[in-house]
């Protein structure tokens, strides 16, 4: 008899935790308005979780507000820039705030130019007129913000180079550790066409890194009107990669951006393009890659909006944003709207998962930010 309960009591274990280790659990991060918030100006962290696909719970991390008194400007956003998720933990905010998700707490009230994590560091630079130039580190472990003294301190070891917009064709400066500088480029072209809307106003002249060695820079013809993009190498070899032409003037600047799978992506008047290193080719974009499998149309369909596909299987057709979704392993959300005439009304975010293989309707109608994922 003892045997017999001792063999079922380690099978009904056994079964317990294969049960419970079968079980997939994530957590959608996504940042609300509050809905006084044109007078609060108060932002809610929420957490939508998810088990097998499942929608299991909803609860709210914590509020922020957007401005504080006796802070200038934007206190914390996550609607400007791009947020990051460290650790299943951390979030840091597009303008360089930290929050706790697991605490529950605001670490770093800061606004800085986020550049890396690195261990239980996140590394910020400033650029600032009045404040100088200089990195910041904050220690997760510590809770310590501090100026790195050291001026040597370089987290990203490379040239470090401006563009001189006073002088036509535009030309690219370098500078030696010693702050000597000298001519990389000669001729870089003669800048993005100027939008045409607006007086005065000033165009970015985008140097994009591919690592601490090479980046890329657009060269834009005397016309502006067709740019050719350039690589260029530490060692100041100059590659043509690819050309576009007939590029219409627009009101946006000119872009480079790594998309969620690691595809170099140039956004110009013409649209998106991918720009391929290796076979040297700039292609015009027809599905976003957004890592995890997840693809979606990236020009919007009058019909129907955008194609959603998972590992090139179509899961489904919505109006709905790409630059804002997030994934990950089998989990897509994407901010949606309701499209009726030349009327869009928000609608919140749709969840999918490659397990029920099925839907989900967030309904949130004041979305700041589909902050991002978090596996439990």
């Amino acid at each position: 008899m003892k045997l017999f309960r001792l063999t079922f009591m380690l099978f009904l274990n056994l079964a317990l935790n294969s049960f419970c280790y079968s079980q997939k659990k994530n957590s959608l991060i996504v940042a609300e308005y509050d809905d006084n918030a044109s007078s609060n100006h108060l932002q809610h962290v929420v957490k939508y979780s998810f088990v097998d696909g499942v929608m299991s719970g909803k609860e709210e991390v914590l509020s922020v507000p957007t401005e504080k008194p006796g802070i200038k400007g934007n206190y914390v956003r996550f609607d400007i820039g791009k947020n990051r998720v460290y650790r299943n933990q951390y979030l840091v905010t597009g303008v360089g705030n930290i929050i706790d998700l697991k605490n529950r707490k605001l670490l770093l009230e800061e606004k800085d130019q986020f550049i890396a994590f690195s261990g239980d560091s996140v590394i910020f630079h400033t650029n600032d007129i009045f404040k100088g130039k200089y990195y910041s580190v904050f220690n997760l472990k510590s809770g310590k913000y501090s100026k790195v003294e050291n001026a040597n301190y370089n987290p990203q070891p490379r040239l470090e180079v401006e563009v001189d917009v006073s002088v036509s064709p535009f030309v690219i400066n370098a500078y030696a550790v010693s702050g000597k500088k000298e001519v990389l480029i000669k001729d870089a072209g003669y800048g993005e066409a100027q939008p045409l809307i607006g007086d005065n106003v000033k165009r970015v002249f985008p140097i994009f890194w591919l690592d601490n060695s090479n980046f890329l820079y657009a060269h834009f013809s005397k016309d502006q009107h067709k740019a050719a993009i350039m690589k260029i190498g530490k060692d100041k070899t100059v590659t043509e990669i690819a050309g576009i032409d007939e590029i219409p003037a627009t009101a946006a600047n000119t872009s480079f951006e790594f998309d969620p799978a690691g595809n170099v992506i140039y956004t110009c008047g013409k649209g998106r393009f991918l720009i391929d290193l290796q076979k040297k080719k700039a292609e015009p974009v027809i599905y976003e890659d957004l890592g995890s499998g997840f693809f979606v149309e990236s020009i919007e369909n009058s019909k129907y909006g955008r194609v959603i596909k998972f590992e090139n299987s179509e899961i489904g057709k919505k109006w709905c944003r790409f630059d804002n979704a997030q994934t990950s392993a089998g989990h897509g959300a994407f901010q949606t709207e309701m499209v009726v005439g030349e009327e869009r009304y928000p609608l919140g975010v749709a969840v999918w998962n490659n397990i029920t293989r099925k839907w989900t309707s967030l309904e949130i109608s004041s979305l700041a930010n589909i902050i991002g994922w978090i596996n439990e």
